[in-house]
């Protein structure tokens, strides 16, 4: 308390330090049964993967069932259901369901990727797990800065006159 540092331990997580998954991984490989694996290296060598299966009935939207571990003790399997929009040049573009209940409502949300933060148990969508981009920290960090450069500026200015006018007095 009192330190002045205090935004620092409130700052949400960014996209860039989750595990994310993008509706583009997929493409030509949303038909029934499709499988596969994902894998990530991370900082230190440190890998990360997740497996998908695809389920697709006729006359329905594909599913992706996820199935990862988390912190190598729990099997998680979780069903994504997708959406489709009409292609600007014909066909069809798929989004991913964000799967996840925010206070009891599902979010249902049409995005583009799922995101899997340090912690979190399930992959969805960014507002849900309420991150942001590094971008817009960096951003609000220049604004303090600057700001913090043009008051002691000021600060600086004030005190020389007040020196000049003493030297001169």
């Amino acid at each position: 308390m009192g330190s002045g540092n205090w935004y620092r331990f409130d700052k949400k997580q960014t996209v860039g330090q989750s595990l994310p998954l993008n509706i583009g991984s997929f493409r030509g490989r949303l038909f029934d049964g499709s499988a596969g694996t994902f894998t990530w290296t991370r900082y230190g060598g440190w890998e990360s993967s997740i497996g998908y299966r695809v389920t697709a009935r006729r006359g329905e939207s594909p599913m992706i069932t996820l199935h990862y571990r988390r912190n190598d003790a729990e099997n998680i399997e979780v069903p994504i259901r997708l959406q489709s929009t009409p292609g600007q040049f014909g066909g069809r573009r798929w989004w991913f369901t964000c799967p996840l209940m925010v206070a009891g409502v599902p979010c249902q949300r049409r995005v583009g990727k799922l995101y899997l933060p340090t912690g979190a148990r399930y992959y969805g969508c960014r507002h849900c797990h309420r991150l942001t981009y590094r971008s817009c920290q960096e951003s609000h960090q220049r604004e303090r800065m600057l700001a913090r450069v043009n008051g002691v500026e000021c600060h600086l200015s004030s005190y020389l006159a007040d020196q000049s006018q003493r030297q001169r007095g």
